[in-house]
């Protein structure tokens, strides 16, 4: 190990500029001994234990998939990814003062990686990279700076914070990503039948039968009427 890289140890994050979700994630997966940003293969590697590198990725899993394939393959690769299944909103002040804290109606379910596997749908393809997904509960703070999106009345996410993992799942190959399909999905199935059945909205499930069609997991058979019908290879 060099001496830059010892400069990247379990006491701290180090001087890269962390997002504090991202951040929390970390401390709450490393253990003792874990190497935090280390180096490896001119990369900085969220978490080093031994020969298993753990990346945690709090959006554009696309380019994280660039990334991790360029790793060694020696190396066990271990993708961590958060959605919010529940979340809290406050709404502050641009000096910081706490205006209000809601439950937001907004629940993320494991379908909604898909949000983000549908750029990135080979993603796991290597034996050596694995994909975990954390369903976890949070606070995100909105500052009142009138630099946000339309969608907020121009409130900007400062941070999200983590306040406990709920769960986790962990896929080791694409064949894995079929479990998120409801047992009860007939044979073949609609986007509509499947958006029905896992309650999300069919734009959603849309991205499903793309990103399971490029995994080579499903593929179209059909048509009823208008709607594409799919089935499992």
């Amino acid at each position: 190990m060099t001496k830059d890289q010892n400069n990247f140890q379990r006491d701290g994050i180090g001087t890269l500029n962390e997002h504090s979700l991202h951040a929390e994630l970390i401390q709450a997966v490393s253990q003792p001994g874990d190497q935090l940003e280390a180096l490896v293969d001119g990369y900085y590697i969220d978490v080093l234990r031994d020969n298993l590198a753990i990346e945690v990725q709090t959006s554009n899993l696309a380019k994280l998939s660039r990334k991790v394939n360029k790793l060694d393959p020696t190396y066990q690769v271990e993708i961590i990814y958060p959605l919010q299944a529940i979340k809290y909103i406050i709404k502050q002040t641009p000096e910081g003062e706490v205006l209000s804290r809601r439950k937001s109606p907004k629940r993320e379910k494991p379908a909604d990686i898909f949000n983000q596997l549908v750029h990135a749908p080979h993603v796991i393809d290597a034996p050596n990279i694995s994909l975990s997904l954390y369903m976890i509960e949070a606070e995100e703070i909105w500052c009142d700076d009138g630099q946000g999106s339309w969608r907020r009345k121009n409130w900007s996410i400062a941070q999200r914070h983590l306040i406990k993992i709920i769960s986790t799942k962990k896929f080791q190959t694409t064949q894995d990503f079929l479990t998120l399909l409801p047992r009860s999905l007939p044979s073949p199935f609609t986007n509509k039948q499947l958006a029905s059945q896992l309650g999300i909205q069919s734009r959603l499930a849309g991205k499903i039968t793309y990103s399971l069609r490029k995994m080579n997991l499903i593929e179209t058979v059909g048509k009823e009427g208008k709607a594409y019908l799919f089935d499992t290879l």
